[in-house]
């Protein structure tokens, strides 16, 4: 970020003077608190599922190829914003936005790359709000500056119009707070809706659609919460940006979490669009697009049960595990699975309501661990606890992993406890599931 010093004056037009006097105003430090696991009790008098789970043998993934590949591109967009590489950066997110390249989980290379790239500006910005100060030697406003300068020296350049763009939605939100209904502060909504108009400024110079561009497509989602009428552009702008991606279920599951009641629909609004969403599809994911759509809605808010359509939603499962037997997809679903089921029961012993709904979950559950689970990501297990796309700070990534790896444990040894109860190891392998004597 070496292009900074005769064109200083010139970024005093180009960003809002409300961002300006709220940097002066800086917020007292937030308190972070921790999300608990549920604890899981004694199974009978003398065995706990601890026990059991000792007799499960099964591969625990850690480091799993789709964690590895997230953090290559993350540093090598970092390294290259770094050098000041900003036209090698920005072809190269170019280039695999244009290719649809994605990593197994449906994170788009193009995004890991813009993201690596602002992230020492953000984690400075964030650094700031979180502890009421810039970190030591570090200006507040240094780091936005720097790289609105490297956009102003190529306007025409969609990559790096990305990098600026999700930058602010980044900083916007860490002024704001991630969650939808909060009481927000003055100061606090004023930044939030200064660095989104800025991002918005931005992106409105690029058409996706020309562009064949699902990064740029993405990125005016981003923005919905920013304007003025949500609701009113939502199913457009997915509708756009599923059109032109639609093999990367990230897109259908983020739809789901925007139009619960939280955010800008309702249930209904919500199982009509997974709906329609699944028969513009139907050639690529079969009934999959109904899972993705109601995937972590679901976890988000469990009031959604009440309105799906169970049948439907195992169907979609089914089409979506014909198309991959990827580890990483059978985790997500199976620890979806098991979250749902325990959810479903819980609100039908307080309520009685839906009583369909925890044997359906459990039969799918069971299923996917005796034909498709080989061995376990316990981040993804971890993430399903709190709800996949939760944006709260709340656990260590090593924390999130080891309950993530209990939750796994416990689950997996369910459909076999019988077995387990008679002393048996439960083995688990690429080619299936073994029993034998301990």
């Amino acid at each position: 970020m070496s292009r900074f010093s005769d064109q200083k004056s010139q970024l005093a037009g180009l960003l809002p003077s409300s961002l300006h006097k709220i940097a002066r105003k800086l917020p007292l430090p937030r308190t972070e608190t921790e999300a608990d696991v549920p604890h899981f009790d004694e199974y009978d008098g003398n065995i706990t599922y601890r026990d059991l789970t000792e007799r499960i043998d099964i591969p625990v993934n850690l480091s799993t190829p789709d964690q590895m590949q997230s953090d290559e591109y993350r540093e090598k967009g970092l390294y290259l914003a770094r050098q000041d590489r900003w036209d090698e950066l920005s072809e190269l997110i170019m280039t695999h936005d244009h290719a649809r390249d994605s990593t197994r989980s449906g994170l788009p290379i193009a995004d890991l790359l813009a993201f690596g790239a602002r992230s020492d500006v953000v984690r400075a910005a964030e650094h700031g709000l979180l502890y009421g100060r810039p970190a030591r030697g570090a200006d507040f406003f240094s780091g936005i500056e720097a790289l609105e300068m490297v956009l102003m020296d190529d306007p025409r350049n969609y990559g790096l119009a990305l990098i600026v763009a999700h930058m602010h939605i980044d900083i916007g939100w860490a002024w704001r707070g991630a969650k939808a209904n909060d009481a927000v502060q003055d100061v606090n909504r004023d930044a939030f809706e200064a660095h989104f108009d800025r991002a918005h400024d931005i992106l409105s110079e690029f058409c996706p659609h020309e562009l064949q561009s699902p990064a740029l497509s993405a990125a005016r989602c981003a923005l919905l919460p920013g304007r003025e009428n949500p609701a009113a552009h939502l199913v457009r702008e997915f509708e756009a940006l599923i059109d032109l991606d639609p093999f990367n279920p990230r897109h259908m599951r983020s739809l789901g979490n925007y139009l619960l009641p939280r955010w800008y629909g309702n249930h209904q609004a919500l199982d009509l669009e997974a709906r329609r969403t699944a028969a513009r599809t139907y050639d690529i994911w079969g009934a999959g697009a109904y899972t993705w759509v109601w995937f972590d809605a679901l976890l988000v808010d469990p009031n959604g049960f009440d309105t799906l359509e169970m049948d439907y939603f195992m169907d979609g499962i089914r089409d979506i595990l014909k198309r991959s037997e990827d580890q990483h997809v059978v985790n997500l679903i199976a620890a979806h699975l098991y979250q749902s089921w325990q959810i479903a029961r819980e609100r039908y012993h307080a309520n009685g309501v839906r009583p369909d709904l925890p044997p359906a979950l459990r039969r799918g559950f069971e299923e996917l661990v005796y034909n498709h689970l080989r061995e376990v990501h316990p981040l993804i297990w971890g993430h399903a606890e709190i709800g996949f796309e939760n944006t709260a700070r709340v656990i260590s990534t090593e924390r999130l992993a080891e309950k993530g790896r209990e939750t796994a444990l416990t689950a997996v040894a369910m459909p076999f406890l019988a077995t387990l109860q008679q002393g048996q190891t439960v083995s688990f392998g690429p080619d299936g599931i073994s029993e034998s004597n301990s």
